[in-house]
Protein backbone atom coordinates (compact mmCIF):
# COMPACT_ATOMS: atom_id res chain seq x y z
CA UNK A 1 0.00 0.00 0.00
CA UNK A 2 1.37 3.42 -0.96
CA UNK A 3 1.63 6.35 1.44
CA UNK A 4 -1.21 8.09 -0.43
CA UNK A 5 -3.57 5.15 0.06
CA UNK A 6 -2.64 4.32 3.66
CA UNK A 7 -5.17 5.11 6.42
CA UNK A 8 -2.85 7.68 8.02
CA UNK A 9 -0.58 9.05 5.28
CA UNK A 10 2.43 11.08 6.47
CA UNK A 11 2.22 14.85 6.13
CA UNK A 12 5.53 15.17 4.21
CA UNK A 13 6.78 13.17 1.25
CA UNK A 14 9.78 11.88 3.26
CA UNK A 15 10.72 11.68 6.93
CA UNK A 16 14.18 13.18 7.37
CA UNK A 17 16.53 11.76 9.96
CA UNK A 18 19.48 13.43 11.73
CA UNK A 19 21.92 12.31 9.05
CA UNK A 20 19.75 13.84 6.32
CA UNK A 21 19.80 17.17 8.20
CA UNK A 22 23.59 17.06 8.32
CA UNK A 23 23.67 16.28 4.60
CA UNK A 24 21.40 19.25 3.87
CA UNK A 25 23.78 21.57 5.72
CA UNK A 26 25.75 21.41 2.48
CA UNK A 27 23.14 23.69 0.91
CA UNK A 28 24.02 26.41 3.41
CA UNK A 29 27.80 26.06 3.32
CA UNK A 30 28.05 25.75 -0.46
CA UNK A 31 25.63 28.67 -0.98
CA UNK A 32 27.69 30.86 1.35
CA UNK A 33 30.82 29.77 -0.53
CA UNK A 34 29.24 30.83 -3.83
CA UNK A 35 28.22 34.19 -2.35
CA UNK A 36 31.79 34.67 -1.12
CA UNK A 37 33.17 33.83 -4.58
CA UNK A 38 30.79 36.26 -6.28
CA UNK A 39 31.93 38.90 -3.77
CA UNK A 40 35.57 38.35 -4.70
CA UNK A 41 36.46 36.55 -1.45
CA UNK A 42 38.01 33.43 -3.01
CA UNK A 43 39.88 32.39 0.14
CA UNK A 44 36.73 32.61 2.26
CA UNK A 45 34.92 30.61 -0.43
CA UNK A 46 37.56 27.88 -0.21
CA UNK A 47 37.43 27.89 3.60
CA UNK A 48 33.66 27.36 3.51
CA UNK A 49 33.97 24.57 0.96
CA UNK A 50 36.27 22.65 3.30
CA UNK A 51 33.61 22.99 6.01
CA UNK A 52 31.06 21.69 3.51
CA UNK A 53 33.41 18.78 2.81
CA UNK A 54 33.53 18.00 6.52
CA UNK A 55 29.73 17.77 6.71
CA UNK A 56 29.69 15.58 3.62
CA UNK A 57 32.26 13.23 5.14
CA UNK A 58 30.57 13.02 8.53
CA UNK A 59 27.11 12.18 7.21
CA UNK A 60 28.31 8.93 5.66
CA UNK A 61 30.21 7.96 8.80
CA UNK A 62 27.17 8.68 10.99
CA UNK A 63 24.79 6.88 8.65
CA UNK A 64 26.88 3.71 8.88
CA UNK A 65 27.41 4.03 12.64
CA UNK A 66 23.73 4.71 13.41
CA UNK A 67 22.53 2.21 10.78
CA UNK A 68 20.59 4.92 8.96
CA UNK A 69 21.84 4.06 5.47
CA UNK A 70 19.10 4.11 2.84
CA UNK A 71 18.80 4.89 -0.90
CA UNK A 72 17.25 8.31 -0.21
CA UNK A 73 20.30 9.38 1.78
CA UNK A 74 22.65 8.35 -1.02
CA UNK A 75 20.63 10.28 -3.60
CA UNK A 76 20.44 13.33 -1.35
CA UNK A 77 24.19 13.14 -0.80
CA UNK A 78 24.69 13.09 -4.56
CA UNK A 79 22.74 16.33 -4.99
CA UNK A 80 24.82 17.96 -2.26
CA UNK A 81 28.02 16.71 -3.89
CA UNK A 82 26.97 18.38 -7.13
CA UNK A 83 26.66 21.71 -5.33
CA UNK A 84 29.75 21.40 -3.15
CA UNK A 85 32.24 19.78 -5.50
CA UNK A 86 31.09 20.67 -9.01
CA UNK A 87 29.02 23.86 -9.12
CA UNK A 88 30.69 25.89 -6.35
CA UNK A 89 34.37 25.27 -7.26
CA UNK A 90 33.95 25.72 -11.02
CA UNK A 91 31.90 28.89 -10.53
CA UNK A 92 34.48 30.20 -8.04
CA UNK A 93 37.32 29.58 -10.50
CA UNK A 94 35.41 31.24 -13.35
CA UNK A 95 34.56 34.32 -11.30
CA UNK A 96 38.14 34.50 -10.01
CA UNK A 97 39.47 34.84 -13.55
CA UNK A 98 39.80 31.33 -14.92
CA UNK A 99 37.57 32.32 -17.81
CA UNK A 100 37.73 32.70 -21.58
CA UNK A 101 39.82 29.94 -23.18
CA UNK A 102 40.78 28.58 -19.76
CA UNK A 103 37.13 27.94 -18.87
CA UNK A 104 37.03 25.11 -21.43
CA UNK A 105 38.75 22.99 -18.77
CA UNK A 106 35.77 23.47 -16.44
CA UNK A 107 33.19 21.76 -18.65
CA UNK A 108 34.77 18.28 -18.48
CA UNK A 109 34.78 18.56 -14.67
CA UNK A 110 31.04 19.22 -14.66
CA UNK A 111 30.28 16.52 -17.22
CA UNK A 112 32.51 13.78 -15.84
CA UNK A 113 31.63 14.71 -12.27
CA UNK A 114 27.93 14.36 -13.03
CA UNK A 115 28.54 10.92 -14.58
CA UNK A 116 30.66 9.90 -11.61
CA UNK A 117 27.96 10.91 -9.11
CA UNK A 118 25.21 9.18 -11.09
CA UNK A 119 27.20 5.93 -11.03
CA UNK A 120 27.86 6.34 -7.31
CA UNK A 121 24.13 6.81 -6.67
CA UNK A 122 23.58 3.51 -8.44
CA UNK A 123 26.30 1.36 -6.86
CA UNK A 124 27.65 3.27 -3.81
CA UNK A 125 31.11 2.41 -2.48
CA UNK A 126 32.93 -0.68 -3.64
CA UNK A 127 34.58 -3.27 -1.40
CA UNK A 128 38.34 -3.77 -1.71
CA UNK A 129 40.72 -5.97 0.29
CA UNK A 130 41.61 -3.01 2.53
CA UNK A 131 38.02 -1.84 3.03
CA UNK A 132 35.64 0.50 1.25
CA UNK A 133 36.87 2.38 -1.82
CA UNK A 134 35.50 4.54 -4.64
CA UNK A 135 35.00 3.46 -8.24
CA UNK A 136 36.49 6.36 -10.15
CA UNK A 137 38.22 9.33 -8.53
CA UNK A 138 35.85 10.96 -6.01
CA UNK A 139 34.56 14.44 -6.82
CA UNK A 140 35.74 15.95 -3.52
CA UNK A 141 39.25 16.29 -4.93
CA UNK A 142 38.00 19.38 -6.78
CA UNK A 143 38.34 21.33 -3.52
CA UNK A 144 41.94 20.21 -3.07
CA UNK A 145 42.69 21.22 -6.67
CA UNK A 146 41.14 24.65 -6.03
CA UNK A 147 43.19 25.02 -2.83
CA UNK A 148 46.41 23.93 -4.54
CA UNK A 149 45.83 26.41 -7.36
CA UNK A 150 45.40 29.30 -4.93
CA UNK A 151 48.53 28.35 -2.97
CA UNK A 152 50.63 27.98 -6.13
CA UNK A 153 49.74 31.55 -7.05
CA UNK A 154 51.97 32.72 -4.21
CA UNK A 155 55.11 31.22 -5.80
CA UNK A 156 54.53 30.88 -9.55
CA UNK A 157 53.55 33.22 -12.41
CA UNK A 158 49.83 33.34 -13.16
CA UNK A 159 50.06 31.89 -16.68
CA UNK A 160 52.07 28.92 -15.45
CA UNK A 161 49.63 28.32 -12.59
CA UNK A 162 46.65 28.55 -14.97
CA UNK A 163 48.29 26.03 -17.28
CA UNK A 164 48.93 23.64 -14.40
CA UNK A 165 45.32 24.05 -13.27
CA UNK A 166 43.97 23.30 -16.76
CA UNK A 167 46.06 20.11 -16.95
CA UNK A 168 45.04 19.10 -13.41
CA UNK A 169 41.35 19.60 -14.16
CA UNK A 170 41.62 17.58 -17.37
CA UNK A 171 43.35 14.69 -15.61
CA UNK A 172 40.85 14.92 -12.77
CA UNK A 173 37.94 14.72 -15.21
CA UNK A 174 39.42 11.63 -16.82
CA UNK A 175 40.17 9.99 -13.46
CA UNK A 176 36.56 10.42 -12.31
CA UNK A 177 35.24 8.13 -15.03
CA UNK A 178 37.90 5.43 -15.35
CA UNK A 179 37.05 1.99 -13.99
CA UNK A 180 39.51 1.64 -11.14
CA UNK A 181 39.33 1.88 -7.35
CA UNK A 182 40.39 5.05 -5.53
CA UNK A 183 41.38 5.48 -1.92
CA UNK A 184 38.68 6.43 0.58
CA UNK A 185 39.58 8.33 3.75
CA UNK A 186 38.36 6.22 6.67
CA UNK A 187 40.00 7.61 9.82
CA UNK A 188 38.05 10.43 11.43
CA UNK A 189 41.28 12.06 12.61
CA UNK A 190 42.53 12.34 9.02
CA UNK A 191 39.23 13.80 7.85
CA UNK A 192 39.13 16.38 10.64
CA UNK A 193 42.75 17.37 10.06
CA UNK A 194 42.33 17.84 6.31
CA UNK A 195 39.02 19.69 6.40
CA UNK A 196 39.33 21.85 9.53
CA UNK A 197 43.04 22.48 9.00
CA UNK A 198 42.58 23.68 5.42
CA UNK A 199 39.48 25.66 6.35
CA UNK A 200 41.43 27.54 9.03
CA UNK A 201 44.36 28.12 6.65
CA UNK A 202 42.18 29.77 4.01
CA UNK A 203 40.22 31.68 6.62
CA UNK A 204 43.52 33.17 7.84
CA UNK A 205 44.47 34.01 4.25
CA UNK A 206 41.12 35.74 3.84
CA UNK A 207 41.51 37.75 7.04
CA UNK A 208 45.07 38.76 6.16
CA UNK A 209 44.12 40.34 2.84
Amino acid sequence: MSHLNSPNPPHFIIALNKVDILTLSGVITSSLAIVAALSGAIYLCTSLLFIAMLGDALDGILARKLKLERPFGRYLDGFMDTLIYLVAPTLALYVYGFDGFWALALWPVLICGSIRLAVFNDIGNIQESNGLAYLGMPVFWSIFILAGFLLLEFVLPQRLVYGALAVSLSLFSYAMIIRRPFFKFKKLSHILCLTIGNSLLFLLLHLSR
